[in-house]
């Protein structure tokens, strides 16, 4: 019946590729066979959705489970949702095209805060109720994962159980805990999930902050989960049927930073460092071009510059690019990490153009933010670059730093300049702003409003005489501010801006700031009491969201950024006590013991 009503309406809606699946490579299994049936939810549009490669490794990670069928959903774009509203078509599965309500289990994945209307939305579509509370037994358990489940205290009332860290292991362990309770009252299959290390229960929470447990065989912090083992290969990769967002190959190289950029949460919460393989990354990439017709290669890390084998892995790539016309890209590439090999050997036979993060225009402000990177470094590896032949370079700063003034400003022009005078035919700024995000060093600091953000734009413009300057909208980071440091409360002003249907919220042409203004207004939240700065002795949302890395270190961390100095890499100059490997070792020993 849904598959009728689906092809009634492919003519009439924007790349309807985006709804028939069928793709090479995907799964399908006998639902008789199947004892849990699983949807997982990346709540984009398709070519935003399939180019993100955790999606990939779960739907991987649970299809080799003999009675897990995961099936992949997408969000509608708009023609398509009102077309499905207008014939009753509920959200459904990709593969298989059964209505997600009748599923068992709905895993979300939360990449960014400005998806959480989309969130809201799709369960709308699909016609499950909005929160975990007014489920039945009948309704599917909805599930969050991703980098935001750090803080899910903004979005928490939605979610029957939320996962903190990596997923490889967590969700084979979830989905056996749902296959022997099925049938049981849902709180009983919920209280059994909450025993799972790295498993959050909402509804078993208070609404203090931080949030504590109801009853005392809830656990008070729920602990992240590291996977210890990134050695799995993705071989076999779904061949989409329409372009990408990232149209190419994107192999993990390894998982985590040290660096400890004091705003990047990503290089907080994913520590430790873990490699993967050079034996397995080549097996990965060689085995996955042959049954995919890609042309591009994305070595895809925090840093994939740092991996202790790169400049090894990047000459071999060089032979295999050069004998299948290929190119290979480091999506994060660091200036202190980008030797003479890189420059003359990562963009192969087809090369594109070379894009860097100096973050900061001043020395002083990259000391804050510990991003050690001299001018030096800048002007050396731009010559590098440019001497091996490439043209175009690409250059990410942000604005609104902790600690920034005009002359911090005035400094990002200067690069640019300097950038044109090596001899670039193409120079490109990409100016992100600044949003303090939970569990880094930052987590502290103010985030500036939209006044000063024009006032540091209109410095900007001058470098618009060296190189294209791409601005991000300030309006959308102060929404993304509010829901990335909010607590519960900020659910409110969530549903009242679902109401007024915004959507999309991460797409720049269908952002709404009113819509937000409003709702904020109709809830009483006031925003500046979430983008203000906070004491580090203070509570936070997230304090019982145990991500490894001690709150002291993270202290200590801001502390020295507002005197400017430095903390070297662990990796290469020892440790630097921020937690997360003793974390380790007392999990470790902690399970040894339960297990005797």
């Amino acid at each position: 019946m849904i598959l009728r009503k689906i092809h009634e309406i492919l003519n009439d809606v924007e790349k309807p590729a985006r709804y028939i699946g069928n793709e090479y490579n995907q799964i399908l299994k006998d639902p008789s066979k199947i004892r849990l049936r699983v949807g997982l939810l990346f709540p984009d549009v398709y070519e935003v959705g399939m180019s993100n490669l955790g999606l990939a490794i779960i739907y991987d990670v649970l299809n080799e489970m003999e009675y897990v069928w995961a099936e992949r959903v997408f969000m509608p774009w708009i023609d398509m949702m009102n077309l499905m509203k207008k014939r009753s078509i509920p959200l459904f599965t990709l593969e298989s095209k059964t209505p997600v309500k009748n599923l068992d289990v709905l895993g979300v994945s939360l990449q960014h805060e400005l998806l959480y209307t989309n969130v809201l939305k799709a369960l709308e579509l699909a016609g499950i109720p909005l929160l975990a509370e007014e489920r039945s037994n009948a309704d599917p358990i909805i599930l969050a994962g991703g980098p935001c489940t750090v803080n899910p205290e903004p979005i928490a009332p939605v979610f029957d159980a939320v996962v903190i860290g990596d997923g490889e292991s967590v969700v084979q362990e979830i989905s056996k805990c749902l296959i022997e309770t099925k049938g049981a009252n849902r709180k009983d299959r919920l209280k059994a999930l909450s025993q799972i290390e790295g498993v959050y229960i909402p509804m078993f929470y208070d609404n203090s902050t931080p949030p504590k447990p109801i009853s005392h065989d809830i656990p008070e912090r729920v602990r992240r989960r590291i996977e210890q083992n990134i050695e799995r290969q993705l071989t076999k990769r779904i061949i989409p049927h329409i372009q990408l967002v990232h149209d190419r190959i994107s192999v993990e190289v390894m998982r985590g930073c040290t660096r400890g950029c004091r705003f990047c949460q990503a290089g907080f919460v994913y520590r430790p460092v873990r490699e993967k393989k050079s034996s397995s990354i080549f097996f990965e990439i060689t085995k996955t071009l042959l049954c995919t017709g890609y042309e591009e290669i994305g070595l895809l890390s925090l840093s994939s510059a740092d991996h202790s084998n790169i400049s090894m892995i990047i000459e071999r790539l060089k032979d295999l690019s050069e004998t299948n016309l290929i190119s290979v890209s480091i999506p994060s590439t660091r200036l202190d990490a980008f030797g003479i090999t890189l420059a003359n050997n990562v963009g192969g036979a087809r090369r594109t153009g070379l894009t860097f993060a100096p973050e900061a225009g001043t020395q002083r402000l990259r000391n804050v933010i510990n991003k050690d990177i001299s001018d030096e470094d800048f002007i050396k590896s731009l010559e590098i670059a440019k001497k091996h032949g490439w043209r175009r370079v690409k250059l990410y700063f942000m604005i609104g730093l902790p600690t920034e003034t005009d002359e911090d400003l005035e400094g990002i022009v200067s690069m640019a300049k300097t950038a044109k005078k090596i001899g670039f035919e193409h120079v490109t700024l990409s100016i992100a702003t600044f949003i303090p995000k939970p569990h880094t060093p930052f987590q502290f600091a103010e985030q500036k409003n939209l006044d000063y953000f024009k006032h540091a734009e209109n410095i900007l413009r001058q470098a618009k005489k060296f190189a294209k300057v791409n601005f991000h909208n300030p309006s959308m980071s102060l929404i993304e501010g509010v829901l990335s440091r909010g607590d519960r409360k900020v659910f409110s002003a969530l549903i009242k801006a679902h109401q007024m249907n915004a959507c999309f919220d991460s797409w720049e042409n269908i952002f709404d700031q009113e819509k937000w203004l409003k709702s904020f207004e109709l809830t009483g939240l006031q925003v500046e009491k979430y983008l203000r700065s906070r004491s580090p002795h203070e509570s936070l949302p997230w304090d019982h969201i145990d991500t490894g890395v001690d709150k002291k270190f993270l202290i200590s961390e801001f502390e020295k950024a507002m005197r400017a100095e430095t903390t070297p890499d662990c990796r290469w100059n020892g440790c630097q006590a921020c937690g997360v490997c003793n974390s380790i070792v007392k999990n470790t020993l902690e399970k040894h013991a339960e297990s005797h």
